[in-house]
């Protein structure tokens, strides 16, 4: 009953998301032959003084139109898309959680119902994952399609692993704003946390210096990149001893900020 109540309350927001990711995948998908040629003739990433930026110039202008496709489609689709629009999904969505049926003064019944917290927190969270992650896939496997209208090949099993690992860290949001929502009583308290924290994060990440302290390097560029080109395998993504292992650290995190929301609910009165 509450999970359905949730889908309902989101599945609006979950079409619109996905249509917000499509949109911003199909056009930089079929404009890529043109675009490539410019990038083939324009230097000004590869000779910028930002090390980062550099190196998406000069993946995205590889010789080899196959591998400068995958390095655009690290950029375009998982970089922007996954990163600032699944976020700022994941923020929109979790904020309003608990911290709603506190400002509508539903709260107290919530608590009420024959059910035990543990089973509010999941049945309230696991519906707001699948309309965060769903749209996710969706549109990540439809540039299968439009790439295919360009004659260009994505290899199907790299385009899934590094949306899992895109899905790992928009999950990472989505626990940390529902961790919030709990511990909130308005919304706009939530999105403040949860919103200057990011908007933080990305300044920090912007900083040439200061890159390295940046959550966002761990979803970055520099990570996509490698995966989808099939210089990063599964095992090195989740092996967080012999290598980065930078999935398994997020997937890590989300499971903490779960068990934070959940200790949270558990003390919180109504």
């Amino acid at each position: 009953m509450i999970a359905g109540k949730t889908w309902r309350e989101l599945r609006v927001m979950a079409l619109v998301y996905l249509a917000i990711l499509e949109l911003l995948t199909v056009p930089v998908i079929l404009l890529w032959p043109d675009i490539y040629a410019d990038l083939q003739r324009s230097t000004l990433l590869r000779n910028m003084g930002v090390d980062w930026l550099k190196r998406i110039g000069e993946g995205v202008s590889n010789r080899d139109e196959d591998v400068a496709y995958l390095n655009w489609i690290a950029v375009m689709l998982f970089f922007r898309s996954a990163n600032l629009v699944g976020l700022a999904a994941a923020v929109l969505l979790g904020t309003g959680l608990f911290a709603r049926e506190r400002e509508s003064h539903t709260f107290e019944f919530l608590l009420a119902r024959p059910v035990s917290r543990t089973s509010i927190l999941w049945q309230k969270s696991w519906p707001t994952a699948l309309c965060l992650l769903v749209p996710l896939f969706l549109a990540n496997l439809s540039a299968l399609y439009w790439s295919a209208r360009i004659d260009l090949h994505i290899p199907v099993d790299r385009l899934l692993w590094a949306t899992v690992h895109a899905a790992a860290f928009t999950l990472c949001f989505l626990a940390a704003t529902t961790w919030m929502s709990v511990r909130c009583r308005v919304q706009a308290h939530v999105a403040f946390v949860i919103g200057g924290f990011t908007i933080l994060q990305i300044g920090i990440y912007l900083t040439q210096r200061w890159r390295v302290a940046s959550l966002f390097r761990l979803a970055d560029f520099e990570w996509y990149a490698p995966i989808l080109t099939g210089n990063l395998t599964p095992a090195q993504m989740f092996d967080p001893i012999h290598e980065r292992g930078f999935t398994t650290w997020i997937l890590l995190a989300t499971v903490v900020f779960y068990l934070l929301a959940w200790r949270e609910l558990r003390r919180a009165e109504p």
